[in-house]
C-alpha cells in the first residue's frame, strides 16, 4: 500500500505562526499556487491514486479539490476524523515552542485523544495491498497518521521527515516489511 499524505497549502495564519487547529481558515494565494503546482507535478510525474480522503476544513478541502480537478479524480471522501488537532482556546493565538497543549487549561485535544482519532480515521476504511491512497489533511494530523501507520514506531514529535506544504509525504506499507516514509519531491 502507498499512502500519499498531502498537507494543505499555506494560509495567512501559517505565515503569522498562529495556531489554526480546527478553525476553518482558508488558503491564501500562495497556498492555492502551491496546490496548483503540486497537482501539476502529480500529473507530470504520472502519479495515480485509487482513493482520496480529505479533511472537510476549507484549506484541506480546497487543496483536495485542486488536485482532483487537475488529475481528473472524481470521488473525494470528506471525513471529519481527518481534521486538524483541536487547540481549544489557543486557536488563533501565536505559537511558541514552549506551548504545551496538554495543559487542561487550554481545553485542547490531548495527544492520546488525537492519536486515537487518527487510528479511528484510518481504521474505518479497508485498504487492499496494492492500493494507492491520497489523504489531504493538516500538519499535525499527518504527523499523527505517520505515527499510526508506523505502528507507533515513530513518535508523534519526531521531525526527521518534515511535513511540507506543496509536497507529498509518501508512506510505503508492505506486509512483513518496515514501513518507510519520504517526501516525494526533493526540490
Amino acid at each position: 500500500m502507498i499512502f500519499y499524505l498531502v498537507r494543505h497549502g499555506q494560509t495567512d495564519w501559517n505565515i503569522q505562526r498562529r495556531i489554526q487547529g480546527s478553525s476553518d481558515i482558508p488558503m491564501n494565494e500562495t497556498g492555492i499556487s502551491q496546490m496548483n503546482h503540486l497537482a501539476d507535478r502529480i500529473v507530470e510525474e504520472g502519479i495515480t491514486f485509487d482513493r482520496m480522503i480529505a479533511s472537510p476544513l476549507e484549506r484541506a478541502r480546497r487543496s483536495a479539490e485542486i488536485i482532483a480537478e487537475k488529475t481528473g479524480f472524481r470521488d473525494i471522501v470528506f471525513d471529519e476524523d481527518f481534521v486538524e488537532r483541536s487547540a481549544g482556546i489557543m486557536e488563533g493565538k501565536t505559537w511558541t515552542p514552549d506551548l504545551d497543549l496538554e495543559d487542561p487549561e487550554y481545553k485542547a485535544e490531548t495527544v492520546k485523544q488525537f492519536l486515537e482519532r487518527a487510528e479511528r480515521a484510518l481504521g474505518k476504511y479497508t485498504f487492499v495491498e496494492d492500493e494507492k491512497i491520497m489523504i489531504v489533511s493538516h500538519g499535525a494530523m499527518i504527523t499523527a497518521l505517520r505515527t499510526v501507520l508506523s505502528d507507533y514506531k515513530i513518535d508523534l514529535h519526531d521531525r526527521s521527515v518534515p511535513i511540507i506544504q506543496g509536497n507529498i509525504l509518501c508512506c510505503v506499507k508492505e506486509k512483513g516489511k518496515e514501513t518507510i516514509f519520504f517526501n516525494l519531491f526533493q526540490d
